[in-house]
């Protein structure tokens, strides 16, 4: 009888929890998705500071958008300390998004790198892929054009699967 119980408590805390997860992970793609368009705002605004804090999070989550504007964070030393290798890492693997602009720019600046700088870039945008790209953190984006500003706009959206959060790297 007392093993009856253990397992039916056991299979009803499971179930619980599972659900709390399930909530949790929707609310968390919400918090995510209003943390990339108000930190790309703040980031508009020159706001450096709080846009790097809101824009963190969503970055790591896989967010393209974030990841973008990470990658001028500490291309041009905004907030953050410049670095050009983190800001390469953060570029390439936004640019699992596929748009035309971010690609070239991306190639742009890799051209005018020498070859032992090229080399740690490709490191670091593997371990980026590796760490905060659309597979390991499961996140499918899609692309439209902003039809006030005639740009791309990319949404992301984290759909359910287990990923592992990484922290930022701050200095190369």
């Amino acid at each position: 009888m007392q093993i009856k119980q253990v397992i039916i408590i056991t299979l009803t805390v499971y179930f619980l929890l599972s659900c709390k997860s399930t909530d949790s992970i929707r609310k968390s793609t919400h918090s995510l998705e209003v943390k990339e368009v108000t930190g790309i705002t703040q980031y508009k605004k020159g706001n450096y500071k709080k846009a790097f804090h809101l824009l963190k999070e969503p970055a790591a989550w896989g967010y393209k958008g974030s990841q973008y504007v990470l990658a001028y964070m500490f291309l041009k030393g905004q907030y953050v300390e410049q670095s050009i290798s983190l800001g390469m890492g953060w570029l390439g693997v936004a640019k699992e998004a596929n748009v035309k602009e971010w690609n070239e720019e991306f190639k742009s600046f890799y051209s005018y790198a020498t070859a032992q700088q090229k080399q740690d870039i490709d490191e670091i945008v593997r371990e980026y892929i590796k760490r905060y790209g659309l597979k390991s953190q499961h996140v499918t984006c899609q692309k439209s054009i902003n039809t006030s500003s005639n740009r791309v706009d990319v949404k992301c959206h984290k759909y359910e699967g287990l990923s592992t959060l990484y922290e930022i790297d701050l200095v190369e």
